[in-house]
């Protein structure tokens, strides 16, 4: 894994030095619905808002390898590296994240998807 402080390909799981991330869930707080099971509520209770999720270091990481992508490219180039099928809702959901936290930005490029609609192409900020 590239650390996202760095740049560094030591495959540490950890920030360099005593660096954290700004907060990634920008004005939102983790929670699960009433309906939801008790591991729902019990996953929520464990995210912090000074962390980085696997999901979103992966979609950071993935970024910084290729460049600008769509989510459609995001979630293929996710799925090859990991080499098992990714939710693309929850690729899409992460990186949502990773905008309103000011770390994905819309770079103002438009490409087809697979369909021939038009998508946005996310880039590093």
């Amino acid at each position: 894994m590239i650390c996202h402080y760095c740049g560094g390909n030591n495959r540490h799981l950890t920030w360099c030095d005593d660096y954290r991330p700004a907060t990634v869930y920008a004005h939102t707080t983790p929670k699960a619905r009433r309906s939801d099971p008790a591991t729902s509520h019990a996953a929520a209770a464990t995210v912090t808002t000074d962390t980085i999720t696997d999901t979103q270091a992966a979609i950071v990481e993935v970024l910084r390898a290729h460049g600008p992508l769509t989510d459609e490219q995001l979630c293929q180039r996710i799925a090859d590296q990991q080499a098992q099928p990714v939710s693309v809702s929850g690729i899409r959901t992460r990186r949502s994240e990773l905008a309103a936290a000011g770390r994905v930005v819309d770079t103002g490029r438009r490409q087809p998807t697979r369909t021939g609609r038009s998508a946005i192409v996310w880039g590093l900020a």
